[in-house]
């Protein structure tokens, strides 16, 4: 048998075995350090998406706050205008005489000289 023995083909088949069964368990190894990696990836990928999506979210809450900030500050500036307006009116309103005497005519109750004021209760 081409110049070989039965022992010598039997130690050359276990050789052979041996060296299949070390690269099997081998790959074996790189597959589970493979996984191991891939799941150390997936585990940092997931933690920078979370990451991300909170700090997104975070953003978001923080502009809607300042935007309903400065809805109110917008409606406060309006009313103040308003309030503003109004006193400029009265300021030249207080500017008339006349106004004055008929404010404190209605208010105050003064009258003027030889002028009788009758004053009624309001009716229940």
């Amino acid at each position: 048998m081409n110049g070989r023995n039965p022992m010598e083909r039997k130690q050359r088949i276990r050789a052979l075995d041996e060296r299949r069964e070390q690269l099997e368990k081998e790959q074996s190894r790189r597959r589970i350090h493979l996984r191991r990696r891939l799941a150390a990836a997936s585990l940092l990928f997931l933690l920078m998406v979370v990451f991300i999506g909170q700090s997104y979210f975070s953003k978001v809450g923080y502009v809607s706050e300042q935007e309903r900030k400065q809805n109110e500050a917008q409606v406060e500036l309006r009313e103040t205008k308003d309030e503003q307006s109004e006193l400029k009116e009265q300021v030249e309103r207080l500017q008339d005489e006349e106004y004055i005497a008929n404010l404190a005519r209605n208010e105050l109750l003064f009258s003027k000289d030889g002028e009788i004021i009758f004053y009624f209760s309001p009716e229940e």
